[in-house]
């Protein structure tokens, strides 16, 4: 688990679990936040990305979660008002390069 806060702040963070998952239940937990949390999914570097943003509900910031499976590794963030461009791949670079 990595965890990038600041104590002090209210909301801004960021979450990151990097986990074993089978094929098969990942793909259902994936499957279920597309069906009942609205994520969208496509799938880049030889696995399956999901994602979904949202407003805050106490603060006008982003949050957020984006979710990657490949070869049994699920790497799950969660985010509020800060989303570093490119961190997701940066992670499967270093998992699977």
């Amino acid at each position: 688990m990595c965890i990038w806060r600041d104590p002090r702040a209210d909301t801004t963070g960021l979450v990151t679990v990097i986990a074993r998952k089978d094929r098969g239940p990942a793909l259902d937990m994936l499957n279920d936040l597309v069906n009942t949390q609205g994520f969208s999914c496509y799938t880049p570097d030889e696995g399956t990305r999901c994602e979904k943003t949202w407003i805050n509900d106490t603060y006008p910031v982003n949050d957020g979660r984006t979710l990657f499976w490949r070869d049994d590794v699920l790497v799950d963030t969660q985010y509020s008002n800060l989303a570093p461009t490119g961190y997701t791949a940066s992670i499967i670079a270093a998992i699977f390069g």
